[in-house]
């Protein structure tokens, strides 16, 4: 980030918490509750599992078959003659994020790739020609970042916001393929969503000089989880010799039950005194929806040469009480010499999810049938609505490479990949009626996959 956006972003969060200060004495409703901004990313398209699924950007809808399938297209299954196991430790991602607008920030993340197993049941367990049952167990988003920043845009200012942020979404899979033709396939899944985020971030602010001094500190504690059940249906048809077409519908999910709790406290020092808020409440109403989404490949296959392009789309979703709760928040007010009690509603956190097209493209060549050197590349936008930024807003570029073998029954991959994001950059506090200045927030990510598949 340049000078000049970082000082623009330095001026409109001390605006900000001058403001707070400012408003010590005569603090609205909108001022107390001022939400520490998150880094929650919702993407839908990061994770890929599979030995070489991963390493091809996930472009396999047309092509999937064995194990992965399970997670890609269930009408690949069928494809499996005998009782296939893959287990996907994914391997281990570095994440680096930079452009704050802070003078000294730290953050990111190193931590494992979220696994992948799923077994298909091939004909010496069950002897059905044409028909194959197979599970799973998929984690298709994953977001787990920490951030610690601070500024001192003069002397005797400052600004300081930290935050760890984590989203994550589980999925055990039940799935049925069907062979109707020998170039045409069906299949179908149950699949229990299980959605996690959990929020804990924390805004402050300084102002002294030789005779005075003031300042401001919000904290927010959130976690939620969400139980959906889904439907998948899936086709793929081999429309030529080198011509490979495949389709994939998930509904939108039905909501089983969900849990949240929230916490968040305020309190502002000024001259006359203090404001501080509290609202606590263990159980809030809590929703996250998951919307209807679609995908479509084509492949091509020419010998040992193979490329697949996937376009997959994601409805969106109506503004939504992301967090609600009929319990008020509790404020002590001091300004007017002693202790005035009294209680303020907590406003909806809301969200909505816009619709979103990504897509990824996958290529490969076998040297032998033992050994394949893969290729991928994705886009990931984030469905993000900048209307309601409780998430962070980054849209994702992925590129991935590496090899593939296999030694009798045993299969295996190894490989590696980079990611790159941008997304608006805003850490002025929302509710404050002051104008909102944006840059640009980078994230990096640096990828080490690995995968393992075992045939019986």
């Amino acid at each position: 980030m340049n000078e000049r956006k970082a000082s623009v972003l330095f001026r409109a969060l001390g605006s900000a918490l001058l403001l707070v200060l400012g408003l010590a004495g005569t603090a609205r409703a909108q001022q107390d509750i001022t939400v520490p901004p998150s880094l929650i990313l919702p993407n839908y398209d990061r994770v890929f599992p599979g030995l070489i699924e991963a390493l091809e950007g996930g472009a396999f809808v047309a092509r999937a078959r064995n194990a992965p399938a399970l997670f890609y297209n269930p009408a690949g299954i069928v494809l499996t003659e005998r009782t296939v196991l893959n287990a996907s430790a994914q391997g281990y991602q570095l994440v680096t994020l930079s452009g704050s607008g802070f003078q000294n920030t730290t953050g990111g993340a190193f931590e494992a790739v979220p696994s992948f197993l799923g077994v298909v049941l091939g004909r010496e367990v069950i002897d059905w020609e044409r028909v194959r049952l197979g599970f799973a167990v998929v984690t298709p988003v994953h977001s787990n970042l920490t951030v610690t920043a601070s500024t001192t845009p003069q002397p005797g200012q400052r600004a300081s916001y930290s935050v760890h942020s984590a989203f994550d979404s589980l999925v055990p899979t039940f799935s049925v393929g069907w062979a109707t033709a020998p170039s045409f396939r069906l299949g179908g899944s149950i699949e229990f969503p299980y959605t996690s985020l959990s929020n804990t971030g924390e805004l402050s602010g300084e102002l002294t000089d030789a005779t005075r001094s003031r300042s401001t500190l919000r904290t927010l504690a959130a976690n939620g989880s969400a139980f959906h059940v889904r439907g998948v249906f899936g086709a793929q048809w081999d429309a030529l010799s080198w011509l490979k077409l495949g389709v994939l519908f998930r509904s939108p999910g039905l909501k089983i039950k969900t849990s949240g709790a929230l916490q968040y406290e305020g309190l502002t020092n000024g001259l006359n005194g203090s404001r501080q808020v509290f609202f606590q409440d263990t159980s809030p109403e809590f929703q996250y929806k998951l919307p209807l989404e679609a995908g479509l490949g084509a492949a091509l296959e020419f010998g040992p040469f193979g490329i697949e392009i996937d376009v997959r789309w994601h409805n969106g979703t109506d503004t939504y009480a992301l967090y609600s709760s009929t319990k008020t928040a509790r404020v002590v007010d001091t300004t007017t010499g002693t202790p005035v009690t009294s209680e303020i509603p907590l406003p909806p956190i809301s969200y909505r999810a816009r619709q979103v097209w990504n897509g990824s493209v996958g290529a490969h060549f076998a040297f032998s049938e033992n050994w394949v050197v893969s290729a991928g590349s994705y886009l990931d936008y984030s469905p993000v609505d900048p209307a309601t930024p409780v998430f962070r807003r980054v849209d994702m570029l992925g590129f991935r490479a590496g090899v593939s073998f296999r030694i009798d029954k045993l299969s295996a991959s190894v490989g590696a990949g980079w990611e790159h994001g941008t997304g608006s950059d805003n850490l002025v506090p929302g509710g404050l009626p002051i104008a909102t200045q944006a840059s640009d927030l980078t994230m990096d990510s640096f990828t080490l996959l690995f995968s393992i598949s075992f045939k019986f």
